[in-house]
């Protein structure tokens, strides 16, 4: 007799009445077949022991545990824990990380405040970098690694945009200013020399015919002038009146000097280049084309200054680009044209800022030291097996085995009774092979003192039997040929 799980129990009868084997459900308190009582209890719950440590051994004919074939205990579906070994992170590479993560931050929150607001360009910056390192140093993302690198490379490319303004600010710093007041005062100069300038020119120009015209005069006067007749005469009157007119011209060109002085020649030091821009705009709102009423042929203001005061006029942005450097006028932009340029500062800071987040992604991805693993053994494992020449079939040599075991003895392990050798003297060497052969791979089957075969788990040992059995009726060639394979059990089951 043996027990099954959920309180199923088996009867095979006694030593004096075998039959065929017979299942009883837990209400049946005795056997249908010879009237045999149930097990004792303590049998019952070692069955039942034996049947929890061996969970994955199914015991009824269709070899599945319980009434779904497909049944398995928790332990296998619901707490499925993953053994495999996490990767550890390299310590040294850890600490290189988080110092570039610094140095590459606060470039980041630097550059990021010369683009937006201070504030905005500020926690900005820190969020960007402070993802940047998570994100490289392993510790987030890992469930989606493709997610994760173009995570990286979009942080990187904005840490690299913005530490731009940082590295070229850096280099720039003690020639930068000088060089925008420089080009100020040039266009100052500029516009000096193409617009006023001109007009004392001219005014310049008048006396000089003024002081020719005073100088003819005396000449009349004193005889040797074109007429060659001393005193007031008739050339004499018409130098006179040449005079007075040089002289309103003059007066005139002088009263437009002075008025337009202020506008053009003031004092520049102390003062910024947009302090100087705007005064530039400012002169030339004062000149008129036509600013010399007596010079009617005189040009004031040049063609190309025009409508430079209107901002929507592309003049205005030529104005513009002689007093400020255009690069930085829209920072966003500025890395791209200095370094089209071919600026050294420009390709100067943006190879720094490279250098410095490329290290940083080189770095995370050596970060983590992969688990070392054992080489899975893919190989197919093959069966153990015994092959013996038996007289009768495979089944019915199986058969007199399991009727051979007495289960009737509550106290101790079941035994295999000595009949089975000496009623079987064809067969006696062949049982004796198998019996040994399952005592060296099993703990199932064992000799006790007095040298008799004993069954130390009894659920295993008959339902490896039962197994065997139905696979030789499946088989009817097999089980009835002279030499017969038995599938010893592997690894201690009886999953064949």
């Amino acid at each position: 007799m043996n027990n099954q799980e959920n309180g199923f129990w088996e009867c095979s009868g006694d030593e004096n009445n075998r039959h065929i084997l017979q299942v009883m459900s837990p209400d049946e308190n005795e056997c249908r077949e010879c009237g045999i009582k149930k097990p004792h209890q303590r049998r019952q719950q070692k069955s039942q022991t034996d049947s929890t440590k061996n969970y994955s051994y199914s015991t009824n004919n269709n070899g599945n545990n319980g009434n779904n074939g497909s049944n398995k205990t928790n332990s296998q579906t619901d707490n499925h824990i993953n053994t495999e070994p996490k990767p550890e992170k390299d310590t040294k590479l850890l600490i290189a990380l988080i110092m570039l993560n610094i140095t590459s931050g606060f470039t980041t929150m630097y550059g990021a405040a010369q683009i937006l607001p201070w504030y905005v360009g500020w926690s900005s910056g820190a969020v960007i970098q402070a993802l940047l390192f998570l994100l490289t140093s392993g510790s987030t993302l890992k469930h989606a690694r493709w997610l994760k690198w173009m995570a990286v490379g979009s942080f990187s490319i904005i840490s690299v945009y913005t530490s731009f303004f940082a590295y070229y600010d850096t280099l720039v710093s003690e020639t930068r200013e000088k060089d925008g007041l420089n080009r100020a005062i040039s266009a100052h100069q500029n516009l000096v020399n193409e617009i006023f300038t001109p007009i004392e020119e001219k005014a310049q120009q008048l006396e000089d015919e003024i002081r020719a015209k005073n100088q003819e005069i005396e000449n009349e006067v004193g005889g040797t002038g074109g007429s060659f007749n001393p005193g007031e005469g008739p050339i004499f009157k018409q130098r006179i009146r040449e005079k007075n007119q040089l002289q309103i011209r003059l007066n005139g060109v002088k009263r437009v000097a002075n008025q337009l002085r202020p506008f053009f020649e003031y004092e520049l030091e102390g003062k910024e280049p947009q302090e100087i821009f705007d005064a530039g705009r400012k002169a030339l709102a004062e000149v008129k084309p036509k600013c010399l009423p007596t010079e009617p042929e005189f040009v004031c203001l040049p063609e190309k200054y025009k409508g430079s005061l209107d901002p929507l006029n592309p003049k205005y942005k030529e104005l513009q680009a002689k007093y400020f450097d255009q690069d930085a006028r829209v920072r966003i932009i500025e890395p791209f044209l200095k370094i089209g340029k071919g600026e050294e500062a420009g390709i100067a800071s943006a190879f720094m800022a490279l250098l410095v987040d490329g290290c940083i992604i080189l770095l995370g991805i050596g970060i983590e030291i992969p688990p070392t693993s054992k080489p899975k053994n893919t190989a197919k494992k093959t069966p153990k097996t015994i092959t013996l020449p038996i007289e009768g079939t495979g089944t019915e040599f199986l058969d007199k085995l399991f009727q051979a075991i007495n289960f009737n003895d509550a106290e101790n392990d079941a035994e295999i009774d000595n009949k089975l050798f000496q009623e079987n003297q064809k067969n006696n060497t062949q049982y004796q092979k198998l019996l040994q052969r399952l005592s060296n791979e099993t703990e199932w089957i064992a000799k006790n003192q007095n040298n008799q075969w004993v069954i130390n788990d009894e659920k295993k040992f008959t339902d490896w039997v039962i197994k065997e059995g139905e696979r030789l009726i499946k088989n009817q060639q097999e089980n009835n040929s002279d030499n017969i394979t038995f599938y010893l059990p592997d690894d201690d089951t009886t999953e064949l």
